[in-house]
């Protein structure tokens, strides 16, 4: 008798454990992830097409609330919020947090440097994801790097009157993204750095005459074209631009080994499938401009040329001044010796 009451508690235990098991593996996480646009803008539906991606991959059990610039903290403390707990992912670039690490611009984006193939294989293949994780790492945050879609060349500036070289720029206040914004600056231009949330009030008010912010699909929802009727290329403060998924490692450290998996593999299918659809955007905008009367103004190469020099003087300088930002930045600098000619052999010019 005792031996039957024994072997039934045994089964009990044993069909008690499995379903436990079973309900642990059915519990749904949800993370809190804030971007770096208001809703309704073209990044911020990157980061609905992400959470719907994480959902789908995950089976449900991992389920990301996306949050619009600003409505948990205020995009610029979006890395030392997640560091802290505050929420647990945020989606932006690492530009962002210039005032508090003075390399971070160079993982979004160099002024005169690397196109969004080139950016891609030196993240990926020229130890480029190994330092961003390294700078997080160095100054003191707890976070997780996942690489988000590229951003293809931006347009350089929409302006209220048509500018073609160095010169016409002069006296004109305009908002500018680091690090471009500092070279302009130190080269006697009228810069200003503000969230993109900021940029069409200020120029609707006058604060500021011309303004970039990002590529013609994204500027066609920031609405900028209302008010500039002019948009210069090229985009040689961002020949391309890098996004990032930041993490907090203890919020990542308490997911189940699958979820981990799931989530790698949805930011890696997003990064590649939104950076081909804000492509198609792209062209869609473009026309949307020409029909609009927007008129497209190629600015003279002497200029281009001047701003390249200068970026590349002004990396240099803060180089001398610091070990870490010389570490990226030569190895910037050493992958391109080595892809670009490559690229070039092996791409068609049209």
């Amino acid at each position: 008798m005792k031996k039957r009451i024994f072997m039934a508690l045994l089964i009990l235990g044993v069909i008690v454990t499995f379903t436990a098991s079973g309900l642990a593996k059915q519990k749904v996480i949800k993370w809190k992830v804030q971007g770096f646009v208001p809703a309704g803008m073209l990044f911020h539906d990157n980061l609905l097409h992400l959470s719907a991606m994480v959902k789908e991959i995950s089976g449900g059990r991992l389920v990301f609330e996306p949050h619009p610039a600003g409505s948990l903290v205020h995009p610029f403390e979006g890395l030392k919020a997640v560091s802290d707990g505050v929420y647990q992912a945020n989606y932006g670039y690492a530009a962002q947090w210039v005032g508090k690490i003075r390399v971070s611009p160079l993982f979004c984006a160099c002024p005169g440097g690397f196109n969004t193939i080139d950016q891609q294989m030196w993240i990926n293949h020229g130890g480029g994801f190994e330092l961003w994780q390294e700078m997080y790492d160095k100054y003191g945050f707890n976070v997780k790097l996942f690489i988000a879609p590229p951003i293809a060349m931006e347009n350089y500036m929409w302006a209220k009157k048509p500018m073609h070289t160095i010169d016409d720029m002069r006296g004109v206040k305009m908002r500018m993204m680091p690090l471009m914004g500092d070279v302009l600056s130190k080269h006697g231009m009228s810069v200003v750095f503000m969230p993109g949330g900021e940029i069409m009030p200020n120029l609707q008010r006058g604060v500021i005459e011309a303004a970039e912010y990002s590529i013609p699909a994204f500027d066609k929802t920031l609405g900028i074209w209302e008010v500039c009727k002019y948009v210069m290329l090229p985009g040689i403060h961002q020949p391309s631009s890098a996004t990032e998924l930041i993490v907090n490692k203890d919020a990542y450290a308490a997911l189940p080994d699958d979820l981990k998996t799931a989530l790698l593999y949805a930011t890696e299918r997003w990064r590649f499938k939104n950076y081909l659809w804000m492509e198609s955007k792209n062209l869609e905008a473009v026309e949307f401009f020409k029909q609009k009367g927007i008129k497209t103004i190629v600015m003279e190469p002497e200029s281009v040329k001047t701003m390249v020099k200068w970026a590349e003087d002004y990396m240099d300088e803060l180089a001398a001044k610091d070990a870490f930002f010389a570490k990226v930045w030569n190895s910037q600098r050493a992958f391109g010796k080595k892809w670009y000619p490559y690229n070039k052999n092996y791409t068609l010019p049209h």
